[in-house]
């Protein structure tokens, strides 16, 4: 019997299940972040560039990704472990990402951008505009934790590939937090 602390792979040499899985998501994210970033933009009646915000927009998403992110990877694991759903399995790790990074981002990324435009003089965010981020973050979540779900058997065995893309993903996270941290103390 496998214990709980047993991590599986699709093969014997291949890269953990789970980090192959986050490192697809958190990429797919940022690609996410980069499509929608011009939608925030002008939600925050452009206040700011779409660079810096897609770099701050990934730097949240990443941390979701390492975090949240894990948790519901391991629970979905976890529940589907002794069911046989080969063909519905993407779409219900897809259903995991859509509900979890959908409550992340309405409660996050809101807060993020009025706390940049309200302390120069700008208006919060509208009722209206919170409900299309939360709606747009989970749009992200269902596709991002979709592909995580179907590419991870054609990613598994490719080390270089998986690690340059994991370490693609944290340096655009690490910029936005530099991003992030400039803005602030320059609004202090």
């Amino acid at each position: 019997m496998a214990g709980w602390l047993d991590v599986s792979r699709e093969t014997e040499d291949g890269l953990p299940t789970m980090l192959v899985q986050a490192v697809v998501i958190a990429v797919a994210m940022c690609v996410c972040e980069l499509v929608s970033a011009p939608i925030y933009v002008t939600m925050s009646g452009n206040a700011f560039n779409i660079l810096p915000w897609f770099l701050v927009a990934s730097l949240f998403a990443v941390a979701f990704t390492c975090t949240v992110g894990f948790i519901l990877l391991w629970v979905v694991e976890s529940l589907t472990a002794r069911h046989s759903l080969p063909k519905i399995l993407p779409f219900v790790y897809a259903l995991a990402g859509l509900i979890g990074f959908a409550a992340w981002g309405y409660a996050v990324y809101p807060a993020v951008i009025d706390s940049i435009i309200v302390p120069v003089g700008g208006t919060a965010l509208a009722a209206s505009a919170k409900l299309g981020i939360g709606v747009n973050c989970a749009a992200a979540g269902f596709v991002s934790f979709f592909f995580g779900s179907i590419l991870v058997p054609r990613l598994a065995d490719r080390r270089a590939t998986v690690i340059a893309a994991g370490v693609a993903a944290l340096a655009i996270a690490v910029l936005g937090g530099v991003v992030f941290a400039m803005t602030m103390s320059a609004l202090s």
